[in-house]
């Protein structure tokens, strides 16, 4: 497994258009020729920036291919004005078998954002066997969290992190593409899919424009108070909810690390178990968007699609990094404080 490093500096944008010259500038080729990994976090460097590149080009000249083509993929993060370190964190990563592409949302400090762009790319490829088991998954993600709380315990860190993360690979038993999306916390994913005329360069009833012609769907749902079954799931389990918070404190309710919130006698208040959800990916309609809560708290899912949908044109010969720049610089118009990582996916 191939894996570089770029990273947000304190107080300023950090863009990462994770696109390597494999001899047309193509960064499909890149990244799904092989093993790869592209992480943001931390401090950023040049020499961090040409490690990423190497990596993809060296991605590049493997012999094995994801059956899935990436037309174009962008990751933007950019540190809030609350006063700390940028704690998001995101990972772009390919092999033979799967694509991933994880945003995570730091809160208490970094480490917990670290720990999973170290272990979730290698944990996850553990898990694959002919596709991906919902239990197992679910599984990983727990072992992963009982391993950093062990360490957080050792070194008495409170830090915490909500996970997003999308797998797409095709089922080796049915032949057809798929998309698997693991949430835990308030991070969140929507992806539209184009109508089938829209791709052929039919018209569309009512002359809507081909890149609207489709549907913009939700991928998960936000663990927070707002969430009435994750509210009662949190209740059941003995917790107090207050200011939106479980025990006035802590606004996801589901997350890695965070042992101060998950001690004995606050058992299953705050859980590591993801939601998970299976569906079919329609190759060459689709076009994601995967994002921290600093973009959901102000935009909602339409408008963050459409902003992603105009900047990528309706023959998509436009950038995922410009539909980035645009999500994110609105998202600061309409007031977001906190630090915010989105990655764009057209697939």
């Amino acid at each position: 497994m191939e894996v570089a490093a770029t990273g947000a500096p304190r107080l300023q944008r950090a863009l990462t258009k994770v696109r390597a010259d494999s001899g047309n500038g193509d960064f499909a080729e890149a990244i799904a020729g092989g093993n790869g990994v592209y992480s943001s976090g931390g401090e950023a460097s040049d020499e961090n920036q040409e490690q990423a590149e190497q990596a993809a080009r060296r991605s590049a000249s493997t012999d094995k291919k994801n059956p899935i083509r990436l037309l174009d993929v962008a990751s933007l993060s950019v540190e809030g004005s609350q006063g700390h370190a940028n704690e998001d964190r995101c990972v772009v990563a390919s092999n033979e078998r799967f694509h991933l592409f994880a945003v995570m949302d730091g809160h208490g400090g970094s480490w917990a954002g670290d720990f999973l762009v170290d272990e979730l790319f290698k944990t996850l490829d553990e898990v694959y066997d002919d596709g991906f088991d919902h239990a197992k998954l679910s599984k990983a993600m727990e072992e992963l969290d009982r391993r950093f709380c062990g360490m957080a315990m050792r070194k008495m860190d409170m830090s915490g992190a909500c996970l997003l993360a999308v797998l797409l690979y095709v089922d080796p038993n049915t032949d057809t593409p798929q998309k698997i999306v693991l949430n835990i916390g308030d991070c969140r994913a929507i992806i539209h899919e184009a109508s089938e005329s829209a791709t052929t360069g039919k018209k569309v009833k009512g002359k809507v424009p081909p890149s609207t012609a489709g549907k913009t769907i939700a991928l998960s749902d936000d663990h927070c108070a707002a969430n009435v079954k994750e509210r009662m799931r949190a209740l059941n389990s003995g917790a107090y909810i207050q200011n939106k918070r479980i025990a006035g404190v802590l606004e996801p309710f589901r997350t890695i690390g965070d042992i101060d919130m998950k001690g004995p006698d606050m058992k299953n208040w705050v859980i590591p178990t993801p939601e998970i959800r299976r569906s079919e990916l329609l190759v060459g309609r689709s076009i994601l968007v995967i994002a921290t809560d600093g973009v959901w708290t102000v935009l909602n899912n339409n408008r963050t699609m459409a902003l992603a949908i105009k900047e990528l044109g309706t023959n998509r010969r436009a950038s995922a990094e410009s539909a980035a720049q645009a999500i994110v610089k609105e998202a600061r118009e309409f007031g977001s404080s906190d630090d915010i990582t989105v990655t764009v996916v057209s697939v």
